[in-house]
């Protein structure tokens, strides 16, 4: 845990150039979720506290400090390097083959949603003889 906290008040970037799609996406949702952490301190103190809206500022600024860090983090930063060189390999489907198999998804549920619901039924006859 100490090296990530000197890894907190570090300026270096580890391996800028790689992964940067992965490490943006991942800084900008970190980043979000502080900042949305920050606002709802304020919106549940007072409005117009002078306190609540320093402490969300400081809460949305250090959070975005500390997600732009962890993206440089070497563990995580290695992590982010190959999960967008693995998003690289994957064949990704046509707009056609995606509403192809969109539609035998929402077919296949359908059908299973009225299996269900006739089992449900045969079985709630069945049952309601008993009581």
């Amino acid at each position: 845990m100490s090296s990530f906290f000197k890894e907190l008040v570090s300026t270096n970037l580890y391996k800028s150039s790689q992964g940067r799609i992965a490490r943006r996406l991942t800084f900008i949702g970190l980043s979000v979720v502080f900042i949305l952490w920050g606002y709802s301190i304020w919106r549940a103190a007072s409005f117009g506290s002078q306190v609540s809206g320093i402490l969300a500022a400081v809460v949305a600024v250090a959070g975005i400090w500390a997600s732009f860090r962890a993206i440089q983090f070497p563990t995580f930063a290695d992590f982010l390097v190959s999960v967008e060189a693995e998003m690289s390999k994957v064949s990704w489907p046509t707009k056609s083959e995606l509403f192809a198999n969109t539609k035998v998804v929402l077919l296949f549920m359908f059908l299973f949603t009225v299996l269900i619901f006739l089992y449900d039924c045969v079985f709630r006859g069945f049952f309601g003889l008993f009581s």
